[in-house]
């Protein structure tokens, strides 16, 4: 018996309404992939450190009370109570995670306001916003570091040789120390080439090559990476590359093995372990003095500028002045010329 007209008409409903549905799935779905993909990119905008920087701030702002969207009186009073305790600079740090999660929600952001902006201002008068400089590693300093520590072991006396020679000779900060590979490195006649494939100031990964050049004295940086990659190279074809880790500065334990990649921190910890092994003044030190321990002795030396930028990749003389602003204060002084 053939269906009756109202059964088809029933039926034909049923599969329209069936395809509309599908459709409609398929278009959530699409949607939500584009927009994964458009997370994706946001996210690969920014360094892995940014990254967690904003996520610990946006925890801190909601654990204080805050919410998104935020008005710019809350964001305020948020400043205002943390102006006890944080810095400036980590004061404007936390408006733009504040920012960039109004951004990414589609939502005006109200670190933009004038009253937001006012707060900061007066923050800024009230509490100064000069910023804790590291102390510079001397040349001097250099030379008595990376002596051979009797307690240590061989391999990690080398390591540690290397990891200080390479961080002051490159100027690097402890982040770009952690991301170099052995695959970074190419050694040349005149010295060593290392391709730096980013840094806090190429987010987006242009990269650049620094030159590391060969001395006759003690302290060559070329020298003692040589001497670092071919015991990492031994100890390789001995173990098979355990960890997999193509890391240029490893992890080392108490048994000689090595291991993963260091991380800034515990590039920071190698530091401070050897100097107070030497007995060195350790306040005021951290990973960050390689980097201005070079470009405060380049300075000193009378190295120009440019060539100081050209080794550490500061991108303005502004930024070199904030590390050698009390060099020569007493060289050439106007007041010379008077008495």
């Amino acid at each position: 018996m053939k269906p009756s007209i109202a059964n088809q008409s029933l039926h034909k409903n049923r599969k329209i309404t069936g395809t509309k549905t599908q459709l409609a799935k398929l278009r959530r779905a699409k949607l939500a992939q584009e927009l994964a993909t458009v997370a994706a990119y946001i996210e690969g905008g920014l360094s892995a450190n940014t990254i967690r920087a904003y996520a610990s701030d946006m925890a801190h702002y909601k654990h204080w009370g805050g919410t998104i969207p935020a008005t710019p009186q809350t964001v305020a009073r948020y400043l205002a109570e943390c102006a006890k305790t944080l810095k400036v600079s980590s004061l404007s740090r936390h408006l733009a995670a504040l920012a960039r999660e109004h951004a990414a929600r589609g939502l005006p952001s109200p670190t933009q306001s004038q009253l937001v902006k006012a707060t900061l201002r007066g923050i800024r008068r009230a509490h100064g916003c000069a910023q804790k400089q590291a102390k510079p590693l001397t040349p001097a300093l250099m030379r008595k570091l990376i002596k051979p520590v009797a307690e240590y072991s061989a391999l990690r006396n080398c390591r540690d040789r290397a990891l200080l020679l390479v961080g002051f000779y490159g100027g690097f900060r402890r982040s770009e120390l952690a991301n170099l590979t052995i695959k970074d490195v190419i050694f040349v006649r005149r010295g060593a080439v290392i391709h730096l494939r980013s840094a806090k100031t190429d987010q987006n990964s242009v990269g650049r090559e620094i030159a590391l050049p060969s001395t006759e004295t003690t302290v060559c940086a070329v020298r003692a990476l040589r001497d670092w990659i071919a015991c990492l190279s031994d100890f390789n074809g001995q173990n098979g590359n355990s960890t997999k880790s193509t890391a240029l500065f490893r992890k080392i334990d108490r048994y000689d093995h090595i291991g993963g990649g260091l991380c800034g921190a515990g590039i920071a910890w190698i530091l401070h372990a050897r100097m107070q092994v030497k007995g060195m003044e350790v306040d005021g030190y951290s990973a960050h003095s390689l980097r201005a321990g070079l470009v405060t002795s380049a300075a000193n030396a009378g190295a120009p500028i440019w060539q100081i930028q050209r080794q550490t990749g500061h991108k303005s003389e502004q930024m070199v002045g904030r590390y050698i602003r009390n060099v020569g204060l007493f060289d050439s002084n106007v007041v010379s010329r008077l008495f």
